[in-house]
């Protein structure tokens, strides 16, 4: 039913339809949060392009540039050769040194093996009984023992406080030799009327009916023993220089491993055959391969050196050994595709290394010490002079600072301010530095 005109005049005024109400609100809602957005715009945009940005503090370190080699190892190594045929019995275990003229093992016909053999397991057997018989004997050599044996003892400790355990096999045959040493001692002097008297008879006689058949091997001259030959022996100083490339690939798939670097029981030879080795330990030499590019700054450095007459000393880590070895860089060999033949001496580990032919490591080029940062925070790197730029921040503001790279190794750079540079323009310790300097401004506003 429509109203009347005198209904719609008497319509109380205050009442409005509901859409009208919505519609204000909304426009209500919609000026202030105009309003806000005006306000906090900047915060906004700051939030946006500012919250991250990494910073990190520039800090002094020392940073170690490495190239990968590979390497064989080149001795003074004179080959010993068998007087005879038979077996020969090492006297000398390996690694040991040997002077001239010292006997390093016996040799025993074929024939007489058995009979050797039998006297060999006779005396230990005897020599067991007695220890065992005797052990709390007491007398003024006891205490003679007691010190050799606690001397071995303390060097084992310092073995194993110093997590250094390659000489471990040394202080095992030292002990045996102290302990052998002794039970002979207790049986020689045992009277006649001992209990083991008649057993001691027995050896003797068969000590000496064997003694005839055995024929004591002399070493020619002094050095380090070895009992192991893997046919690289012709390498030698003198041609230490023709090693080529394909030679150390070739060594480095001959390579068996350490396992067969060790004191046989007994060795069969012919006669005018190779049983083993002398190593001299004053000098040995390393002829390795790196990348050419990396050969080409060594050869710089070498020129620097020779130019001031200094020696160009590096270090090289070698797989599976502790120790770092120093050497003194002597020369460079062929190269080959993108690969360069380096030759160095060394004066120290030649014995820690008589079990290695060819083995892989790492030649540490360098060793820096200065401003280290993240190799991805330089921009703009010139790599002819090696300068770049570095983004700090400086009163809240990102500023572009030149220097110069001194060293880079994977991830990591040590930087240098240029000589040049004004006191203003220098980066220095502890100072703040932008980590990802992509899309950051000079000038630009940093939020801390």
């Amino acid at each position: 039913m429509q109203m009347t005109k005198d209904q719609e005049r008497n319509k109380p005024k205050g009442i409005s339809k509901p859409g009208k109400k919505k519609r204000r609100r909304r426009r209500l809602f919609s000026l202030l949060v105009l309003v806000l957005v005006i306000i906090y715009m900047p915060a906004l945009w700051n939030w946006l392009f500012s919250s991250s940005t990494e910073i990190a503090v520039i800090r002094s370190d020392t940073l170690e540039v490495s190239t990968p080699l590979t390497c064989v190892f080149v001795r003074k190594e004179q080959l010993l050769i068998s007087p005879g045929s038979g077996y020969l019995v090492p006297t000398v275990p390996y690694g040991e040194k040997v002077g001239a003229n010292q006997e390093i093992a016996t040799l025993i016909s074929r024939e007489m093996r058995d009979i050797v053999e039998n006297y060999r397991q006779m005396e230990i057997e005897l020599l067991k009984r007695v220890i065992s018989e005797y052990e709390t004997s007491a007398g003024s050599e006891r205490k003679i023992w007691e010190e050799a044996i606690e001397k071995q003892i303390g060097k084992l400790a310092d073995f194993s406080n110093s997590g250094d355990l390659s000489d471990l096999g040394s202080v095992r045959n030292s002990m045996d030799r102290v302990l052998e040493a002794r039970a002979r001692t207790i049986l020689e002097n045992l009277g006649s009327d001992s209990r083991f008297a008649r057993e001691k008879e027995e050896l003797e006689r068969l000590k000496n009916s064997q003694a005839k058949s055995i024929a004591s091997v002399i070493s020619p001259a002094s050095g380090v023993i070895s009992y192991y030959c893997d046919g690289y022996e012709s390498w030698t100083p003198e041609n230490r220089y023709s090693i080529t490339i394909r030679d150390i690939d070739g060594a480095v798939a001959d390579e068996t491993g350490s396992e067969g670097w060790i004191t046989p029981t007994e060795i069969e030879v012919k006669s005018q055959g190779q049983y083993g080795k002398l190593v001299t330990n004053d000098e040995a030499w390393i002829v390795f391969y790196i990348s050419k590019n990396m050969a080409e700054d060594l050869k710089i450095q070498f020129e620097k050196h020779k130019m001031n007459q200094k020696q160009l000393e590096l270090q090289v880590e070698i797989d599976g050994l502790n120790s770092r070895i120093p050497v003194v860089i002597e020369g460079f060999g062929e190269s080959e595709g993108d690969r360069c033949v380096v030759v160095a001496s060394m004066n120290r580990y030649i014995e820690l290394t008589m079990d290695m032919r060819a083995v892989k490591g790492d030649l540490i080029v360098q060793s820096v010490t200065g401003m280290k940062v993240p190799v991805e925070s330089l921009v703009n790197i010139n790599p002819v002079d090696q300068t770049a730029d570095i983004i700090v921040i400086d009163m809240s503001k990102a500023r572009y600072r030149r220097v110069r790279i001194l060293a880079k190794q994977d991830y990591y750079a040590i930087i240098e301010n240029l000589p040049e540079a004004a006191e203003e323009e220098l980066v220095n310790i502890f100072d703040l530095y932008i980590v990802d300097p992509r899309n950051i401004e000079e000038g630009q506003v940093i939020d801390q």
